[in-house]
C-alpha cells in the first residue's frame, strides 16, 4: 500500500505558468491523494485558475515568500498519519508525468531518506539542468550542482547530497514538521539547502532521484518577481549566506562573524566596484546591515537547529564542495558572456614569436647597460637617484615648494607622480625600480609593440616584426644610454596609447585601457601633448557614435598635465609646459632633414662612428636613409594599398615630424648657463610608430608576399641598433651606478639628524662665471627636479641675494652673510671640483673660504672641498599648501578610475535582468 502523498502548491501571481503545472500534476502516473493550493495574494487570474481546477482546497494568504506559503498549506492539511509525504511545488514547477512515482520509489527503497529532490530542468531547454542538488563551499557559499549542464545521463548515479531545490522536493511530513519547515529568514535562495542541512544534522538522509524531473521557469528568487537584476540576486544570495553563516557558527565564531560583517561589507564593496557592478553595492549593504540587525531571526534559526540536531557538523564535511570542485564546475559550464564572444583568432604572444623578440630585446637591454647589473640606483645623464623612502618620494609629488629656498611654490610635474608610482614597486629601495626599468626597457617595448600591432593585423608574423622595430629603435636605445627616463616611459607606452585611443569608442573598457598609457606618454614626454590631443580628436570623430569615450580616455592625462599647463600659462610661459622632465641634458638639435631621418640628435654621433669605420668619409645621413628605406617603402605601400585606413597613420607621421622639428627649436631650460632644447626623441618615436603602423597595413595584406619585405624591415631594425650598442662598449657609459652617498659624509651624517639641513654648492663654470645652488639633506634626487625651476626667466629675490652672498664669499669680500645663511638653514659650503677653464676662480674661492673665521674647513671630499659653519641655524622645512593633498588625490583618483574601467568585468549581470523562462506546455 502506497503512503499518502499531499501536494502543497504555492502560487503567487502565477497565472502564466499555473495551467501547465496543474495539468502536469493531474497527469501523474501515480496520482497524489490531495492537492492543497495556497494563493499568496495574487492579483492576476491565479485564484480563478485554482478554483476551476481539481485541487482539494485553496488557502488564501497575503503576499508571502515561497517557504511561508508552504507552511500555510501544510498547516491546512488533514491530521498527519505515519508515513505521510509532502510534495512541495511552486506555480512555475511542472513535473514530468512519472516524477512522483520515481520519487516515491526512491523513498520506499531507502528508508533513511526523508528528503528526495528531482532533476530541476530549464523551462526553455528541458534537456539542460537548472540544478541537480545543492551544496556549499567550506566558507558557506551555496552552489547549485550541475547548473547549465546538458543532461545526458552522466549524473544519474548521483544520490546523496547536502541539499535539493525547494520546489519539486518530496519530504516526509513528520520530518518536515519536526524540522520546523523552511527557515522564514530564507525567503528564496538557499531555502532548500538549509532544509537539507538541518535534515542531515537531525540524522536523516537527503537524496537525489535522477528518474524524476521538474521543469522550472526560474530560480527561487523569481517566485514573487517576474524579473530580478543580477544586483538584486547577489544581494538575496549574500543575505542568505550571512544568515546561514551566523546560524551555523559555534558561539565563539558567531561573535567573530558578527564583528566582521562591516569590514567584509567594505571589502566586498571594493570587489563589486572592480567588477563593474556598482548596482550591487547597495544590495550588498542591504544584506550586510540586514544580517547585522537580524539577531532575533538568527537566534530562532539556531534554536531550530539545536532542537533537532543529532550529529555533528563533521558529518556534513564529505558533502561540501571543495574549491577545486567549484573551479572545475565553472570551467565545465563556462561563462555565458564569454561563450557568446567570437573566438580571438589573432596570433598569440608565444606562437607569434613575440616571446623570442622580447628575449632578444632583454639581452640588448643588458648589453647596453651592463654596469647597472646589481646596482641599487643609477645616476648620470638625465638621471639622478630617487628619494630613499616612499614618504619622501610621495611628498615630492605634492604641490609645494619646488626649490631649496622655498621661494618657488608650484604644482608637481606629471612625471614626478609617475616616478612615485614607479618607486612604489620596490618600496625597500625606490631607485631600484629605475634600474630595473632601464634594463627591461627594450623588452617592455617589444611587448607593447607586439600587442599594439596584434590589434592592427591578423598576420601571424607581422606583430613580431613590429615588436623588433619598436624594441630596437635607436631613439629608445639612446634614451636608455643617456638616462632619459621620461622618453623611455613614453616610448614604451606610445603604441598602446595610440591604438588604445583609436579603439576607445568601442567600449568603456577600451577607453579605460587607453587612458593609462596615454597618461604615461604625456607625463614622460610633454612635448607629445599636442599630437596626443589631435589623436583624441581623431578618435572622437572616427567613433562619432560614442565620441565621449575617447574624450574621457584623455581625462587622466589631462588631470596630470593641466595643473602644470595652467601654471605655466599664468606665468606667461605656456610653451614651458612642454619641457622635458628630469635633469637637463644638452644635445645637438637635429635639422629638418635629420628629423625626417628619425635622428633625435643632430650630431648622429653613434651612426657617424659606425659609418667612418666601414667607409671613411661617408655621410652618416646616407646610412640613416638606407636603414630607414625598407620601413619607409613598406609604409608607402600601406598608403597606396589601403588609403582608407592609412590616413590616420599619415596624420600621426606628420604630427611626429612636426613635434621633432618644434622640439629642436624650443629651448625652455638651461644647463650651466647654456640653453637646452627639448629633446626631439619623442617626436622621432611617434614618426617611427606611424611608419610601423602603415607598414603593417601592407605587410599583413598577404602572408606570403609580405614575408620577405617584413624580414628586410626586421633586419634593418637590427642593423640600426648595432651602432648604439657598439658605442656603449667603446665609450664610457653616461649612466653609471650611483654611489652610496650623494653628498660628503659630514653632510650625510648631519642630514640623518636634520633632513632640512642646507648645503651651499659653489660650482665654478668659467673664470668669470660661478653657479650657485642649494641642496637639502642628502642631496638632490630625481623627484626633486622640477621643470618649474628650470624654465624660469630669472632669479627670485632670495635667490639673487644668496647669489650675491656666494660671490662675496668666493671673492674674499669682508661681509657678514650669517643671517642670510641662517635664514635658509645652510650649515655647509661645498666648492665642487675645479673644471678646465675655471681653475683660477676655483683657487680664489678656496683661499677666500679658508680665510673666513666663521667657517671650519673639513677638507677634500669625493664631491669637492667642504666647509662647515661654526654656528648654523637648524635646517628649514617648507610645508605643502593645504590644497596640495586634494590635488594629488584627484589626480590619483583619475588614474584609479581608469584602472578600474580597464579591468575586465567579472560579470556584467549588474545591468542585466533575468526573467522567468518560457517553455513548452507539456513534457516530451
Amino acid at each position: 500500500m502506497h503512503p499518502r502523498v499531499f501536494v502543497v502548491l504555492a502560487a503567487s501571481n502565477g497565472a502564466e505558468y499555473l495551467p501547465a503545472t496543474l495539468a502536469a500534476i493531474a497527469a501523474q502516473r501515480t496520482p497524489p491523494d490531495a492537492v492543497i493550493a495556497v494563493d499568496g495574494g495574487s492579483k492576476d487570474a491565479t485564484r480563478a485558475l485554482l478554483e476551476a481546477s481539481s485541487v482539494r482546497s485553496i488557502v488564501a494568504a497575503p503576499r508571502l515568500p515561497y517557504g511561508a506559503l508552504i507552511g500555510r498549506g501544510v498547516a491546512a492539511l488533514p491530521p498527519a498519519e505515519e508515513g505521510d509525504w509532502l510534495w512541495l511545488l511552486a506555480h512555475d514547477a511542472a513535473p514530468h508525468p512519472r516524477a512522483l512515482r520515481a520519487l516515491l520509489a526512491h523513498a520506499e527503497v531507502h528508508e533513511s531518506v526523508v528528503v528526495v529532490g528531482p532533476k530541476v530542468m530549464r523551462a526553455d531547454a528541458p534537456d539542460r539542468f537548472a540544478e541537480f542538488g545543492q551544496t556549499m563551499t567550506p566558507w558557506g557559499r551555496s552552489l547549485l550542482l550541475r547548473e547549465g549542464e546538458l543532461d545526458q545521463g552522466q549524473h544519474d548515479g548521483a544520490s546523496d547530497t547536502l541539499g535539493v531545490a525547494e520546489s519539486g522536493v518530496l519530504v516526509r511530513r513528520d520530518a518536515f514538521e519536526a524540522l520546523g519547515g523552511f527557515d522564514p529568514a530564507l525567503r528564496s535562495i538557499d531555502a532548500g539547502l538549509d532544509l537539507g542541512v538541518r535534515a542531515r544534522l537531525a540524522g536523516h538522509r537527503v537524496a537525489l532521484e535522477p528518474g524524476a524531473r521538474v521543469r522550472r521557469a526560474g530560480g527561487p528568487e523569481h517566485f514573487t518577481a517576474r524579473a530580478v537584476s543580477d544586483a538584486e540576486r547577489v544581494g538575496i544570495a549574500r543575505r542568505a549566506q550571512l544568515h546561514r553563516r551566523l546560524a551555523y557558527a559555534n558561539p565563539v565564531a558567531l561573535v567573530l562573524h558578527w564583528l566582521l560583517l562591516l569590514p567584509l561589507g567594505v571589502g566586498r564593496t571594493v570587489v563589486h566596484l572592480l567588477a563593474k557592478r556598482p548596482a550591487a553595492v547597495a544590495t550588498e549593504w542591504y544584506a550586510t546591515l540586514g544580517a547585522l540587525l537580524s539577531l532575533a531571526a538568527v537566534a530562532r534559526a539556531r534554536r531550530r537547529i539545536a532542537r533537532t540536531r543529532r550529529v555533528g557538523w563533521s558529518a556534513l564535511r564529505s558533502l561540501r564542495a571543495s574549491w577545486r570542485a567549484v573551479r572545475l564546475q565553472r570551467r565545465a559550464v563556462g561563462d555565458p558572456e564569454r561563450m557568446r564572444t567570437v573566438a580571438d583568432e589573432r596570433v598569440g604572444f608565444v606562437e607569434g614569436a613575440g616571446l623570442w623578440v622580447a628575449g632578444l630585446a632583454l639581452i640588448v637591454g643588458i648589453v647596453l647597460s651592463p654596469q647597472l647589473l646589481g646596482a641599487g640606483a643609477a645616476t648620470g645623464g638625465a638621471l639622478l637617484p630617487l628619494s630613499g623612502s616612499l614618504g619622501e618620494l610621495w611628498s615630492s609629488a605634492l604641490a609645494g615648494q619646488r626649490d631649496a629656498l622655498g621661494e618657488r611654490v608650484g604644482v608637481a610635474d606629471p612625471f614626478t607622480i609617475v616616478l612615485a608610482m614607479l618607486g612604489s614597486l620596490t618600496p625597500w629601495r625606490p631607485s631600484a625600480s629605475v634600474v630595473i626599468l632601464l634594463l627591461l626597457a627594450p623588452a617592455l617595448a617589444a611587448v607593447s609593440g607586439f600587442f599594439a600591432a596584434r590589434g592592427l593585423t591578423r598576420s601571424r608574423w607581422a606583430p613580431a616584426v613590429a615588436a623588433a622595430v619598436w624594441a630596437l629603435a635607436p631613439t629608445l636605445l639612446l634614451s636608455v644610454s643617456e638616462g632619459r627616463l621620461g622618453a623611455i616611459v613614453a616610448h614604451v607606452a606610445l603604441p598602446l596609447a595610440v591604438t588604445g585611443v583609436l579603439r576607445a569608442a568601442r567600449s568603456w573598457r577600451d577607453a579605460g585601457v587607453a587612458a593609462i598609457p596615454l597618461a604615461l606618454v604625456v607625463a614622460g614626454a610633454p612635448v607629445l601633448v599636442p599630437a596626443m590631443l589631435v589623436l583624441v580628436v581623431i578618435a572622437a570623430s572616427v567613433g562619432w557614435r560614442s565620441p565621449l569615450r575617447p574624450l574621457l580616455a584623455a581625462v587622466p592625462a589631462a588631470a596630470l598635465v593641466a595643473p602644470v599647463a595652467v601654471e605655466r600659462w599664468i606665468a606667461g610661459m605656456p610653451l614651458a609646459a612642454l619641457a622635458d622632465p628630469g635633469v637637463p641634458l644638452a644635445s645637438e638639435p637635429p635639422s629638418v632633414l635629420e628629423a625626417a631621418l628619425l635622428a633625435p640628435d643632430g650630431t648622429m654621433a653613434t651612426l657617424e662612428a659606425a659609418a667612418a669605420a666601414l667607409v671613411p668619409g661617408a655621410d652618416a645621413r646616407w646610412w640613416a636613409l638606407a636603414l630607414l628605406a625598407p620601413l619607409a617603402l613598406a609604409a608607402l605601400a600601406g598608403v597606396v594599398l589601403r588609403p582608407a585606413r592609412a590616413w590616420i597613420g599619415v596624420v600621426l607621421l606628420i604630427m611626429g615630424f612636426g613635434t621633432a622639428v618644434l622640439a629642436s627649436h624650443l629651448a625652455v631650460t638651461a644647463l650651466d648657463g647654456e640653453p637646452v632644447s627639448v629633446w626631439a626623441g619623442p617626436g622621432a618615436s611617434l614618426m617611427l610608430l606611424a611608419l610601423a603602423g602603415l607598414a603593417l597595413l601592407a605587410l599583413g595584406a598577404d602572408e606570403r608576399v609580405g614575408a620577405v619585405p617584413g624580414g628586410v624591415v626586421a633586419l634593418a631594425a637590427v642593423v640600426a641598433a648595432l651602432p648604439v650598442v657598439a658605442t656603449s662598449f667603446l665609450t664610457p657609459p653616461t649612466v653609471t651606478p650611483a654611489p652610496e652617498r650623494r653628498m660628503p659624509a659630514f653632510v650625510d651624517a648631519a642630514a640623518a639628524a636634520d633632513e632640512g639641513v642646507g648645503t651651499l654648492v659653489l660650482r665654478p663654470l668659467t673664470e668669470e662665471s660661478l653657479q650657485v645652488d642649494v641642496e637639502r639633506g642628502r642631496g638632490r634626487t630625481l623627484d626633486d627636479v622640477s621643470t618649474g625651476m628650470l624654465v624660469r626667466h630669472g632669479a627670485g629675490e632670495q635667490e639673487a641675494a644668496l647669489a650675491q652672498a656666494s660671490v662675496d664669499l668666493a671673492s674674499g669680500a669682508d661681509v657678514d652673510v650669517a643671517a642670510l645663511l641662517d635664514a635658509h638653514g645652510i650649515a655647509f659650503i661645498l666648492l665642487e671640483q675645479e673644471r678646465e677653464g675655471a681653475t683660477g676662480l676655483h683657487d680664489r674661492a678656496q683661499r677666500s673660504l679658508d680665510a673666513r673665521g666663521d667657517l671650519q674647513a673639513i677638507g677634500q671630499t669625493e664631491a669637492g672641498l667642504l666647509w662647515q659653519r661654526s654656528a648654523a641655524a637648524p635646517g628649514v622645512a617648507h610645508a605643502a599648501p593645504a590644497w596640495a593633498g586634494w590635488l594629488l588625490a584627484a589626480q590619483l583618483a583619475a588614474l584609479a578610475a581608469a584602472v578600474v574601467t580597464a579591468l575586465p568585468s567579472l560579470r556584467r549581470g549588474a545591468r542585466v535582468r533575468t526573467r522567468r523562462l518560457r517553455g513548452s506546455e507539456v513534457w516530451q
